[in-house]
């Protein structure tokens, strides 16, 4: 099996949509829903393939930490 590598660059909607949830095409191209809880993000996209993230402001950062 063969996976691709994809970088995708969210500093754009990072700026657009601080602390948002953001519902995205496959693609990363196309939003197609916004908000500040992952349900009313839910209820805008009314297609199965889609991405969904929490968007961080550009001023912040995060860093996994296992216990």
């Amino acid at each position: 099996m063969k996976i691709a590598k994809r970088n995708y660059n969210l500093i754009k909607l990072s700026k657009k949509y601080p602390n948002k949830w953001v519902a995205l095409s496959k693609d990363h191209k196309k939003v197609l829903g916004v908000g500040n809880k992952l349900t009313e993000v839910l209820s805008q996209s009314k297609r199965r393939d889609v991405v969904f993230l929490k968007l961080l402001p550009t001023n912040s950062f995060y860093m996994p930490q296992t216990l």
